[in-house]
């Protein structure tokens, strides 16, 4: 297994990180400390009101005879909703607010980098990749962009749904996707489409990717763990040297051997890496932001992203 914490460059990094995170990080985090409390205040006055009111709402609804006929159960809904919406609305409204304020000061560390909350890489690069299942919901949450190493790179966490209706009218929610979209500009021209899917082995002679060619390759640990289709194999073996399918195994281990996936486009890799981890929460809506532990965590997850970079040599112009 790959461990980046006992390389030479993570400990480099993680030492200046830490002056880094003193002298400008820290400030940060006591301002928005302040504004977490404030808006922990609020959801504290909203939580005492409900736990006074709610009951006493519903108990007079129901003694007047009201709350026995059908239609009550919509009004029994909707105060629900209303319930949920108030102990929901000060922590999304709190990060909203806040995590623009901090985020770009922490990815300043590794470059120059801007962000947005809750935006997603757009569909058409999904869709083209061939890397995703069907989808029809796409939901952003930390979006950086910027430039790592000389290298033009966009990460964002991304959830993808296949929402419908079953027979019945009941709403199906399929989750086809939920991690970390990477992508990055190449050091190699290319004018074809490659797309690097996960081994299924026996599954394998029944997957095909429309419009492409399966590559068989010599590198049979590679081969082990992914499926090559492309649309040109010349091009496909002139993108997946021997060097970079040995740094992508690496890379898998990084993540430890997560069903990472791929696709050449456009001059463009794109990195589809799945993760259960709700990314880049420097942030605690219930806990003090001073919380140098979860800062390190949060920083361990933008070092393996940006690590990428350097491990697939994408910031060298040299062969592949």
């Amino acid at each position: 297994m790959f461990d980046y914490r006992k390389n030479a460059d993570y400990i480099e990094q993680k030492q200046k990180f830490d002056i880094y995170y003193n002298v400008r990080l820290l400030p940060v985090l006591r301002a928005s400390e302040q504004e977490r409390l404030r808006y922990l205040t609020a959801f504290g006055i909203l939580l005492l009101l409900i736990v006074i009111f709610y009951p006493m709402i519903l108990h007079s609804i129901w003694t007047s005879g009201f709350g026995k006929t059908d239609a009550m159960t919509g009004v029994y809904l909707g105060l629900s909703c209303l319930v949920v919406m108030a102990f929901v609305g000060p922590i999304y409204a709190y990060k909203k607010k806040v995590k623009p304020k901090i985020m770009p000061d922490f990815a300043a560390f590794f470059g120059s980098f801007s962000y947005e909350y809750e935006k997603k890489i757009e569909d058409v690069y999904l869709v083209l990749s061939d890397l995703f299942a069907e989808y029809n919901e796409n939901i952003g949450d930390d979006y950086f962009t910027g430039s790592y190493e000389n290298v033009k790179i966009t990460v964002a966490e991304e959830k993808l749904r296949f929402v419908k209706n079953d027979f019945r009218g009941n709403k199906i929610n399929k989750k086809v996707f939920t991690g970390v979209c990477v992508l990055l500009e190449m050091n190699k021209s290319f004018t074809g489409r490659t797309v690097v899917l996960q081994d299924r082995g026996m599954l394998n002679p029944f997957y095909k990717v429309k419009g492409l060619q399966n590559v068989k390759l010599e590198d049979s640990l590679f081969e082990k763990y992914f499926e090559v289709y492309a649309d040109n194999q010349i091009e496909a073996r002139y993108l997946l040297t021997t060097g970079f399918m040995e740094r992508i195994i690496k890379l898998r281990d990084l993540y430890e051997g997560k069903s990472i996936q791929f696709c050449f486009q456009n001059n463009t890799l794109l990195l589809a890496i799945p993760t259960k981890q709700n990314m880049f929460e420097a942030n605690s809506f219930f806990r003090s932001n001073i919380n140098k532990p979860k800062i390190d965590r949060v920083f361990e997850q933008f070092y393996t992203i940006f690590s990428i970079v350097k491990l697939l040599k994408l910031n060298q112009h040299i062969g592949m």
